[in-house]
C-alpha cells in the first residue's frame, strides 16, 4: 500500500462477499467513479463469528480465513493497475464480527472511513 496524508483525500471502505462478480462490480464502482486521486479504498471482507484468538482454532476456522485473505488480495491484484493510473491508494482487510451490519460500523469508525459502499441485495447471504 502507498499511503497519501494529502488534505482533502478520502478514505472509502467497501464491502466485499466471496462472489467474485459481485466483488468486482462494486470495487469497479467505488475505484472509477467514487474515488479520486490521493484517495484510499479499503476493501473489506466481514467473517461472521468471534476473533480467533492466539490460541490454537480449528482447521475450519483457518481454512475459513485463509480463503477470505486470498479472495480479497486477489480482488485488489485486478484493480492494481486501474488504481495506479487513477492515483488512488488500495488496501485489503478481513475482520470478524457477530454482526456484519455492527462489524462495517465498527470498521467505518476505526479508519474514518468517508464513505461505506455496499453492493446491491442479491439472493446470497453476505458472509
Amino acid at each position: 500500500m502507498i499511503s497519501c496524508s494529502e488534505e482533502g483525500s478520502n478514505k472509502i471502505l467497501v464491502a466485499i462477499s466471496l462472489d467474485r462478480d459481485e466483488s468486482q462490480n462494486v470495487l469497479s464502482w467505488a475505484i472509477n467513479v467514487l474515488a479520486k486521486p490521493s484517495d484510499t479504498v479499503v476493501a473489506l471482507h466481514l467473517l461472521v463469528g468471534e476473533e480467533p484468538r492466539k490460541l490454537p482454532m480449528k482447521k475450519k476456522k483457518r481454512t475459513q480465513i485463509r480463503h477470505a485473505k486470498a479472495h480479497v488480495i486477489s480482488m485488489l491484484g485486478e484493480f492494481a493497475y486501474t488504481c495506479c493510473h487513477n492515483q488512488v491508494n488500495l488496501e485489503a482487510k478481513v475482520g470478524f464480527s457477530s454482526n456484519i451490519g455492527r462489524g462495517l460500523i465498527d470498521e467505518v469508525k476505526s479508519i474514518s472511513a468517508h464513505y461505506l459502499v455496499l453492493s446491491r441485495p442479491t439472493t446470497h447471504e453476505f458472509r
